[in-house]
């Protein structure tokens, strides 16, 4: 049955680290050594393989803060140390997973482009010559507006003028090339 002991040695080490009074081991330590085999159970769970690490990190994490925040007379702390992991764990899925949906890489856009038409496309010199007629002021507004594309607030920051004042003359400057 028990040979040398040793099964009778742990049973009585981990005996020796459970605290009675409130079913949870009387040091950290003894309670990661005590429920490290739930956490890989809960990571094979929920089939997580690529990142067992990251996971076990976070129910090492969980388990810690189910460990500081234990009151024993919410239930035992198995229980509770079971669900903290546990939930900590499927946040951090959920996470990821809406990271991915979210996030798409960007050699996925770089297939198409923006612009479909190349011939349609305007070059920076085709742009800056169907601005004569307007001053520099207005010319640096719409260029910066509609080839760099930044902001007003951008903009009357660079120019050194307010956003009321750019606003009006990025107005007044496709109202005279309209004409």
């Amino acid at each position: 049955m028990v040979k040398n002991g040793t099964n009778e040695d742990l049973l009585k080490a981990r005996s020796d680290n459970f605290n009675k009074s409130n079913g949870k081991p009387e040091t950290f330590e003894a309670c990661l050594t005590q429920y490290e085999p739930m956490i890989k159970s809960l990571i094979k769970k929920i089939r997580v393989y690529k990142q067992f690490e990251d996971y076990y990190q976070i129910g090492q994490i969980a388990l810690w803060q189910a460990y500081e925040n234990y009151n024993e007379e919410k239930g035992t702390f198995t229980t509770f140390a079971y669900v903290t992991v546990r939930g900590k764990m499927l946040n951090q899925l959920s996470k990821e997973r809406l990271y991915e949906e979210r996030f798409v890489p960007v050699d996925v856009y770089d297939e198409q482009p923006y612009i479909q038409d190349q011939e349609a496309a305007f070059s920076f010199e085709q742009f800056v010559s169907l601005l004569k007629g307007i001053s520099p002021l207005q010319q640096l507004i719409l260029i910066d507006r509609f080839y760099y594309n930044m902001s007003f607030q951008k903009i009357a920051a660079k120019t050194g003028m307010p956003e009321n004042s750019t606003r009006s003359s990025y107005r007044y400057a496709l109202k005279r090339l309209r004409k």
